[in-house]
């Protein structure tokens, strides 16, 4: 079940990275964020060695997400910026 959560989430997050107009930074790192929260709320809830699994899938996949993301926004400032020079 946690795996097809995971595979969900990411399915979604990338899709709304590269598909995404407006707000595709917020929404993801939205969704991102409760991704987190569920599964350091799972990490509290399972403190023997069910629990290590949950933060080990924090440590492993949420947090090098919020990487990804920041590397999204960073190449779309960049694409952006390019865009708006008159070269």
């Amino acid at each position: 079940m946690t795996t097809l959560i995971l595979v969900l989430f990411t399915a979604a997050l990338i899709g709304v990275l590269i598909f995404g107009k407006k707000h595709e930074m917020l929404i993801a790192n939205s969704m991102n964020a409760m991704l987190l929260i569920g599964l350091a709320i799972a990490f509290g809830l399972h403190m023997n060695s069910n629990g290590v699994f949950y933060l080990t899938l924090v440590c492993y996949f949420v947090i090098p997400m919020f990487g990804v993301i920041a590397l999204f926004g960073a190449m779309k400032k960049g694409q952006a910026k390019k865009q708006d020079s008159p070269v």
